[in-house]
């Protein structure tokens, strides 16, 4: 195998590719609507930070890429996590896509909200105390991701539609102030 072979089959190759076509097809889509940061390191699970301009309202993007159907004639992808941190947060998403190396696009991308995610996928308990949870789409329609579909001209559009509704999430949560002795200091 030459090392042009290697490189066109390594999975993070693929994975960054995928990463700055969802930021590229979000920021055009989105018409400056939206900015976009990559973490240094991906140590937190968040490949993408999607932010709205004029403010300080943000998602994290854990983007998972498919460079083919599978033998099963399904789309796939898989999320590991420790069953005591499975983050889940309306400013938490999935994006799940297919890549067609050939055309060098994403021909289908799924937008997935955490919570939904984990309710949805199905799930293999592993060794650790890891569970496998599974994106596991069928191409010609599937209801359990149906819904979640978008093209790449709407990706940009239904990331504000999912900022701008955990922003009103963070509202009507309850703000908890931490006890202790700092409040009589501050006051």
């Amino acid at each position: 195998m030459t090392p042009s072979e290697r490189l066109h089959k390594n999975d993070k190759l693929w994975g960054a590719v995928a990463e700055a076509l969802v930021a590229a097809y979000a920021l055009i889509g989105a018409a400056g609507k939206l900015s976009s940061y990559r973490p240094f390191t991906d140590v937190d699970g968040k490949d993408i930070v999607i932010d709205l301009a004029g403010g300080f309202r943000d998602i994290y993007l854990q983007v998972k890429c498919a460079l083919e159907i599978n033998r099963n004639h399904r789309i796939g992808g898989t999320v590991r996590l420790h069953r005591d941190h499975v983050p889940s947060s309306p400013r938490f998403i999935y994006v799940f896509c297919l890549l067609d190396r050939g055309k060098m696009e994403l021909t289908r991308i799924w937008v997935v909200p955490s919570r939904i995610f984990y309710a949805r996928a199905y799930r293999t308990a592993l060794p650790k105390g890891m569970i496998q949870f599974n994106f596991d789409c069928q191409p010609g329609g599937d209801d359990r991701w149906d819904e979640f579909e978008v093209t790449r001209s709407e990706l940009g559009p239904r990331l504000v539609t999912l900022i701008r509704a955990a922003a009103q999430h963070g509202k009507h949560a309850k703000q908890q102030v931490p006890a202790g002795r700092w409040l009589e200091l501050a006051a």
